[in-house]
């Protein structure tokens, strides 16, 4: 027999890894505190261009993945 593919809950619904989104090591590690968007705008007054590439993307991400579930 072919494994399940797995499945995570997320308000009680069941999803597909097709939603889960992956953290970043520059997102996780951010050295910058607040918000996303607070995140990101430090990242962009330090002209640090690949923690705000990342935080961008990952915000992205959710919100794509946000409107999938809804």
């Amino acid at each position: 027999m072919e494994p399940q593919a797995e499945k995570t809950y997320s308000y009680g619904k069941p999803l597909d890894k097709f939603y889960d989104v992956k953290i970043p090591d520059e997102v996780a590690y951010c050295p910058y505190e607040g918000s996303y968007q607070d995140q990101i705008n430090k990242a962009y007054e330090l002209d640090d261009k690949k923690i705000m590439k990342a935080l961008i993307e990952y915000r992205d991400a959710m919100v794509y993945r946000d409107n999938k579930i809804k």
